[in-house]
């Protein structure tokens, strides 16, 4: 029965066309934004980009896929029985269908309500919704993707942060001063890279589609000009201070105003103050508009269970062995194994550690840098920013460090397309070349060579050898055409760059296209035995399935997947989880899954306090009583839980006519004065209004409670956190303030 689920679906239709005409449209109308008000993007540069983007996205883009892991669900219950899809899922991409997906679903669900998406109330006990930086509520990438629906959408925001880092890092290296064909080599290193594609679905993908926008408009605004470049500086940076992910966005915005303090630094003393006012100002206009996302975002963070292990964890000492682990990955990325092939021997996994590789002939460009007699402007500053982050790649512990990758892989293009530009112009010799092809393909050599798998070596050898191959293949060819290249004229050289631009897209999208394996739709959200069971008696019932939870036991069922079924479970997986939720739930978590928690002991009484009614298990699995099984079948088996109390309980008779995330009413008839319960986490944004009248609330552990006095009342519960609240109102004066600084001048006419 599991893999015959939704084969209804047709193989293609003509509406499978709307997501690529749709991005195509989006893509056109920033082409004619930039030529009417900016800087233009050649044709024959657009249309690189554009089959760029058909090679990577067609079968999403046109062809009725879908750009989501839904191939890893087989591995749990109650999926494991659906046909595998080829090419297999990418297992490293599991956040993607349990955390990023369920959180832009609810965020899509409270827009398309006409609310703030501010309470997420299908996992745990609920949690911030708005305040949650993986639910990028408001990011501008995610929200364009909204007329498409939620399947689609992931397949649309992934073009569109390819196309946003291809776009504004060409026009970037061309304010730089480089021709066209270098900045194309050094745009598609960077966003064929692998700190995009390979974090392409999470959060953190749109700090690295946005940074180049962020330098392009800095660049913009270092030229006397009027409000339309500080405008740009504005979006821009309030684009990246919705990205999602807090560190890259700090070190894309640290990075941006870097280079912005050097080129002041530059100006002559007279100029320095106009400059910086009119950027501050574009600066300080964005942070007050994404106050309404940020001041939740900061107030909650002490709150989570990230922050708490942070502060709790030891640092490890470094160890000098590392040192490889750390920085071998940047130049040969597939030496330690690949964990898309299950082998992984390096420090974390293949994401972590080789999102720095920008292709290899962008790394013997780079290296051809290093010995250059002329630099331009900020060739230096890029070059010890790319010394800084290596340097703090080793004695920083944890995976943290990591993150650094996306400064110095930005910082390794714009190298490369600096000396790409010097080769151009005549400027370098054959001797540099070869020098840096030998000394790039030492390295290369001995990092596949000599880091085979400790445990076993011909672990992924075939692989590894390949892309060895594969690796010195792109590396000679590269050098080849400089070599050759070097004593023609201008134009031949010029057509050497062109074509090292053309082996850097090869080897990057060889390398990082099977990262994003798209899925048939047959397999999206399979609605196997159990899920219809649970859905018939909670997903779809106004009535009752609001104010019930469903839990899974051991490693069944991904915990935020319930939501996208109409269900709410009592687990949550989220690095932002409530601290004082987990700590509640202690006592029914058989372990930790890295960040994921997995529940036991099936038959304490936590269950039904937390509202759960039913209990997802494996098909032959014996629970205790007096839990009953009510469904099985060779999916798994459905439990119910005796006494499960409601989301509000207590009080006398309480009815329930509006339950919405963050809105609550209630009609509660008591006799005498009693104490209201519930199983709602209270962060301090859940207010109470007796008929209409704020009453005081207080904390039953992290739930939320109250006493209410005798009598017939209509109780609300609303989710306003005074942190949101401070941000409508702060985001309300920067709108002030830029519509005052950004109106455009009006002139009178003489008569």
């Amino acid at each position: 029965m599991g893999d015959q689920v939704l084969n209804f679906y047709p193989s293609w239709s003509p509406v499978d066309l709307l997501p690529g005409l749709w991005v195509g449209l989006l893509g056109a109308t920033l082409a004619a934004a930039l030529r009417r008000w900016f800087d233009p993007v050649p044709g024959r540069i657009l249309l690189v980009f554009a089959a760029v983007l058909l090679l990577l996205f067609a079968p999403v883009l046109f062809g009725g896929k879908v750009l989501l892991p839904l191939d890893n669900l087989r591995g749990q219950l109650p999926f494991h029985r659906l046909a595998p899809a080829e090419p297999h899922g990418n297992f490293l991409q599991g956040d993607l269908i349990q955390l990023v997906t369920p959180s832009l679903s609810a965020v899509r669900a409270a827009w398309s309500a006409g609310r703030w998406p501010l309470w997420n109330a299908q996992v745990g006990a609920g949690m911030p919704l708005l305040a949650d930086p993986q639910a990028q509520a408001l990011q501008p990438l995610v929200l364009l993707a909204y007329p498409m629906p939620l399947a689609r959408a992931a397949g649309v925001t992934a073009a569109l942060r390819v196309l946003t880092a291809l776009v504004f890092c060409f026009l970037w290296l061309r304010r730089q001063g480089m021709s066209e064909a270098p900045a194309l080599a050094g745009a598609l290193a960077y966003g064929l890279g692998g700190f995009l594609l390979l974090w392409l679905g999470w959060p953190i993908a749109n700090s690295a589609a946005l940074l180049p926008l962020a330098l392009y408009a800095v660049m913009r605004c270092d030229e006397p000009g009027g409000r339309r470049d500080a405008l740009l500086l504005s979006m821009a940076t309030l684009a990246l201070l919705l990205g999602g992910h807090p560190e890259t966005i700090l070190y894309a915005l640290g990075l941006s105003l870097t280079f912005f303090l050097a080129r002041v630094c530059r100006r002559p003393r007279g100029l320095r103050r106009s400059l910086l006012v009119r950027t501050g100002a574009g600066l300080a206009i964005a942070g007050t508009i994404a106050a309404p996302a940020l001041l939740p975002a900061i107030a909650y963070m002490p709150k989570t269970m990230r922050v708490a292990r942070l502060s709790s964890r030891l640092e490890v000492p470094h160890r000098t062995e590392d040192l490889a682990r750390r920085f071998l990955p940047i130049a040969a990325p597939n030496a330690y194994g690949n964990n898309r092939f299950v082998y992984y021997w390096g420090l974390s996994n293949i994401n972590e550690d080789a999102s720095g590789f920008v292709g290899t002939a962008a790394l013997l460009a780079a290296l051809m840098a290093l010995g250059a007699r002329r630099r331009f402007p900020d060739e230096r500053l890029a070059l010890g920013i790319a010394v800084l982050c290596l340097l703090l790649l080793a004695p920083l512990p944890g995976l943290s460090s990591r993150r650094l990758l996306l400064p110095l892989s930005l910082c390794l293009c714009y190298l490369a397309a600096c000396a790409l530009e010097r080769f151009r112009l005549g400027e370098i010799r054959r001797r540099s070349v070869v020098i840096a092809a030998l000394g790039l393909g030492a390295v290369i050599v001995w990092g596949y060579l000599a880091h085979p798998d400790p445990g076993d070596p011909r672990h992924l050898e075939v692989f590894r050898l390949g892309w060895l191959r594969w690796q010195l293949r792109f590396l000679v060819v590269a050098a080849f055409l400089l070599v050759l290249a070097a004593p023609l004229r201008r134009r031949g050289r010029a057509l050497a760059v062109i074509a090292v631009a053309v082996a850097v897209a090869a080897e990057l999208l060889l390398i990082h296209l099977p990262a994003n394996p798209p899925m048939p739709r047959r397999l999206l959200l399979p609605a196997t035995g159990p899920i219809r069971f649970l859905q018939s008696k909670l997903g779809r019932n106004p009535k009752r399935g609001p104010h019930y939870r469903i839990a899974a036991l051991g490693e069944a069922s991904p915990p935020n997947l319930a939501s996208l079924y109409s269900l709410t479970d009592a687990r949550i997986y989220n690095p932002v989880a409530p601290q004082a939720y987990v700590e509640a739930t202690v006592p029914i978590t058989a372990t930790w899954q890295g960040e994921l928690p997995e529940f036991g002991d099936p038959g304490n009484p936590l269950y039904p306090r937390l509202g759960v009614r039913y209990l997802l298990a494996a098909p032959d699995a014996a629970l205790p009583p007096p839990l009953a099984r009510v469904y099985a079948d060779p999916d798994g088996a459905v439990w119910e839980v005796p006494g499960a109390q409601p989301r509000l309980f207590g009080a006398g008779t309480i009815s329930i006519p509006r339950f919405e995330d963050s809105w609550i009413t209630a009609q509660v008839r008591l006799e005498r004065r009693r104490p209201l319960a519930s199983s709602l986490y209270q962060d301090g944004g859940w207010l109470l209004l007796l008929e209409g009248r704020p009453h005081t609330t207080a904390l039953e552990g992290p739930f939320l409670a109250a006493c209410l006095p005798a009598g017939t009342w209509r109780l609300d519960l609303l989710y306003r956190p005074r942190a949101f609240l401070w941000g409508l109102v702060v985001a309300a004066l920067g709108l002030t303030a830029g519509a005052a600084a950004f109106k455009p001048h009006t002139y009178g006419s003489r008569k």
